[in-house]
């Protein structure tokens, strides 16, 4: 009778229904659990230092190794933090090296990897030693996504006019449904012109050769389609924000993914010299400029950390205008180009190096015997085989025995295949990202001459010029490669058809007949190109005086100061293309000794392209010092020193359309550190005007679950909390609105947190607690438990959410104490459902 009682028990208690699950290979670090927001994907670190992301039904879709190979002396690596971009296209990972590795998930290759310590930070961090890196333990706390509409009005128009059948959401990302996205679309011909793609029209880059890194990413077309997308013009009036927070009381800004806004400090003005400072949480919105972070304040006076609320109001995005995302993504695509061009670089200098080293060491290995025996060097002795038709004893020995026709063949197929892959990295690689350059910057120079935007974004025309003068110069330098290239190929055909040819006839027999008939093919040969080649590309190629055989001695800097204080007040561009028409002019090897003393040496390949980074890396660093400056942070809050900043979390909403646009609500909730059963709730009130955000009231929420504790909390997207409760008995997922219902059509839920308002209040003062309000799951209240847990096994004890609350995606990871096995909930989907429609 007991066990029948107990079953109905189980079964009248509310199940969600398990989608999927899966048993890791190596367990989870904690806390490192992330569903994929647009996607059904799963990403974990493990113990092992590598990241997995898996399927519902647990394929693994990619997983990237950070712990590295012990057996090569690599670094270990650590991963400390993992996050998921808005639209699912890309996850974050931190190390322990405080570097953001930016995983694709559709290729699985690291599209992007980059510190996040500023530059006083890194050269700090690096020359201390390991005790002291120990002590300080500086790494990344805090990562968060972000996207914010530069023009908040026009979005909130389009809300309005909608009348409900657009959402926030679909502004976002327009292009999943043609009708709503045609009813953005509105004549606007200065609108169309300013964001005119001409990028488009252009030809496609060309694949780069694999390196077979992680880090590859020019080496398939999908990946290089991905990195160089056209222009969206319809979802152009949003930015997206990379937020990083350090446990020192610091934070790392870019846009777009990879632009650079830079470090600041967000630690409030009234915060002690000697206190700890670490991020815990972020959270924005798309309709405001404001975002808010939660700090931990620890000093030394006081063992608990206390929590406090600071928003971050990034003005740059309102002062910009629409004009932010069209200079963001020229930039992001102006070093995405960098990347190109230096990656195709120097796969240029790897195949000119295959040039020479394989005929280089030929001739050394018979450099001493001819200079012993017959006092001459190699193309001495090969000028007169090829002239006179006798052959130095040592030279006969070297065509038979030391090339031979094995060695021959892998001469030709070695210098050949270098000379050709030179041409055609610089015609189908090179010469197309620099035209792509010259677009781009084309377009930003026409911003930086529009002088009321000249100011706000940062853009110098003087810059941006130079930047394109040092373009002019790589695209005459590669096209004397292409030149070059083209003659010494047509000569080295012609060489190794002779060197193929003068090895059968030394290895002939005496007065045989196939040595009469290798004679009469002698006519055949085409001798000057032949001496062209032997005296010239052969040990002296004109390409060595464009492309570096190893690491540049000199930086860009030095060169570019040579060639500009050579040719006095000439621009750069016009000083380099003198002096490299004087190298091309040069014939006879008189006029040569005399110049090559007079006059600097031409910048190579590497030089200009290093030149060009340090150009672009200005116009860069002073677009990011320009928005930086204009970043606000204040404090919003302080919370109790009881609160819990272990089991906290934070979100932002935007309400009421009816209002003058500007309002919003910046919830946080915790639990309290000595009463793990009591939740509290503050809802922050706050307007901003010309993107400066001010508090206006603070309202009080708190709720107590007797006999039991609250093991984590996370908001949701559609509005409410989600609760990971046990009790003694067993574990319970709770879910309840955060606020009343802000329309009028909506059906009020049956419980949501009653506040206590209070006004006017200051950054340092902390608002009363209210008296908790007792919540009885077994019967009152027993709406908001959304899924029950088994009382004992395996999925007894669930110590990690992660919960996806967007529509028609709404499901719960859920990962249990043996931190091997976890379980997707589907969330408008219960058992009981499931039995009413079998009862129909």
């Amino acid at each position: 009778m007991t066990e029948n009682n107990s079953n109905d028990t189980l079964q009248s208690l509310p199940q969600l229904l398990a989608v999927a699950e899966k048993t890791l290979p190596a367990k989870c670090k904690d806390g490192l659990l992330a569903y994929c927001p647009t996607m059904d994907l799963v990403a974990l670190a493990s113990e092992n230092e590598q990241v997995h992301v898996f399927r519902l039904n647990g394929q693994q879709v990619l997983e990237a190794d950070l712990a590295g190979d012990p057996y090569l002396d690599e670094v270990k690596g650590e991963v400390r933090g993992i996050r998921w971009k808005n639209d699912g296209r890309l996850l974050a990972v931190a190390d322990a090296e405080n570097k953001l590795r930016i995983i694709s998930s559709y290729t699985g290759k690291t599209v992007h990897h980059y510190s996040c310590l500023s530059h006083e930070e890194q050269q700090q961090y690096g020359e201390t030693d390991d005790a002291s890196k120990k002590e300080r333990d500086l790494q990344i706390s805090c990562i968060g996504w972000g996207v914010n509409f530069t023009d908040s009005k026009a979005a909130q128009t389009h809300l309005r006019d909608a009348n409900g059948h657009i959402t926030v959401e679909d502004l976002l990302a327009p292009d999943t449904d043609p009708v709503k996205a045609a009813l953005q679309l509105k004549a606007d011909l200065p609108l169309e012109l300013a964001l005119l793609d001409v990028e488009s029209s252009l030809p496609r880059l060309s694949t780069l050769p694999g390196s077979g890194s992680d880090e590859d990413v020019f080496s398939s077309r999908t990946s290089i389609d991905a990195i160089f997308q056209s222009f969206n013009k319809i979802s152009s009036d949003a930015v997206d924000v990379l937020f990083v927070g350090l446990n020192n009381g610091r934070a790392h800004l870019r846009i777009f993914d990879c632009f650079e806004i830079g470090n600041f400090s967000v630690t409030p003005s009234q915060t002690q010299p000697s206190s700890h400072v670490e991020t815990l949480a972020h959270t924005s919105h798309p309709m405001s400029s404001t975002h808010a972070i939660l700090l931990s304040e620890k000093t030394d006076s006081s063992p608990d950390p206390s929590i406090k609320v600071v928003s971050l109001d990034l003005r740059f995005i309102t002062k910009s205008g629409r004009y932010l995302s069209l200079l963001a993504f020229k930039i992001t695509q102006l070093q995405n180009l960098l990347r190109y061009i230096n990656q195709t670089q120097r796969q240029i200098t790897l195949e000119w190096k295959n040039v020479y080293e394989l005929p280089a060491r030929f001739m050394r290995s018979i450099a001493d015997e001819l200079q012993e025996k017959c006092h001459c060097d190699f193309v001495t002795a090969l000028y007169h085989l090829l002239v006179t038709g006798n052959c130095f004893p040592p030279m006969k020995d070297f065509l038979v025995d030391i090339v031979g026709e094995r060695g021959h063949k892998r001469w030709e197929k070695t210098v050949a295949s270098g000379y050709e892959n030179v041409r055609r990295l610089t015609h189908e690689c090179l010469l197309p990202a620099l035209g792509r350059c010259e677009v781009l910057l084309s377009r930003l120079i026409g911003i930086s001459k529009f002088q009321k935007l000249n100011h706000i974004l940062g853009l110098e025309t003087p810059d941006l010029q130079e930047v394109v003068g040092t373009l002019d110069c790589l695209h005459l330098l590669s096209h004397s490669i292409l030149t070059k290239s083209s003659r010494e190929l047509f000569q080295f055909t012609e060489f190794a058809k002779w060197l193929r040819h003068e090895i059968d006839i030394q290895g002939a027999e005496p007065m045989s007949q196939t040595l009469e008939e290798l004679v009469e093919k002698s006519d055949f040969i085409d001798h000057a190109t032949t001496l062209d080649y032997i005296e010239g590309a052969l040990t002296k190629s004109s390409l060595r005086r464009y492309i570096s055989s190893g690491p540049k001695s000199t930086p860009a800097s030095t060169e570019s100061k040579k060639t500009a204080s050579s040719e006095g007040n000439l621009s750069y561009y016009q000083a380099f293309k003198d002096m490299l028409a004087a190298e091309e002019n040069e014939h006879s090897r008189d006029y040569k000794n005399k110049t090559e003393t007079s006059r600097p040496d031409l910048p190579k390949l590497n030089d200009l392209i290093a030149r060009l980074e340090l150009q672009c890396g200005k116009v860069f660093g002073q677009i990011a010092l320009t928005q930086k400056r204009s970043i606000l942070h204040h404090c919003l809050l302080a919370l109790p020193a009881d609160c819990d900043p272990d089991v906290v979390d934070t979100t932002m909403q935007y309400e009421d359309l009816d209002d003058a646009g500007n309002s919003y609500a910046i919830y946080v909730t915790t639990r309290l550190k000595y009463s793990p059963d009591t939740l509290i709730i503050y809802r922050i009130d706050i307007q901003c005007i010309n993107g400066v955000s001010s508090s206006k009231a603070t309202s009080v929420a708190s709720l107590r679950l007797p006999n039991g504790e609250i093991k984590q909390v996370q908001f949701v997207e559609d509005g409410t909390v989600m609760l990971l409760y046990t009790n003694e008995d067993r574990s319970y997922l709770l879910n309840f609105p955060i606020s009343p219902p802000s329309s009028k059509n909506d059906s009020e839920p049956e419980f949501y947190p009653k506040y206590e308002t209070y006004d006017n209040l200051t950054a340092t003062f902390t608002p009363p607690m209210p008296d908790a309000m007792d919540l009885d799951i077994a019967s009152k209240h027993a709406d908001i438990v959304l899924h029950c847990f088994a009382a004992s096994g395996i999925k007894s004890k669930p110590i990690k959410l992660s919960v996806n609350g967007r529509k028609d995606r709404r499901v719960i990871c859920v990962l249990f104490a043996d931190m091997i096995h976890y379980e997707v909930l589907h969330i408008d989907h219960r058992y009981e459902d499931e039995d009413e429609e079998a009862e129909e």
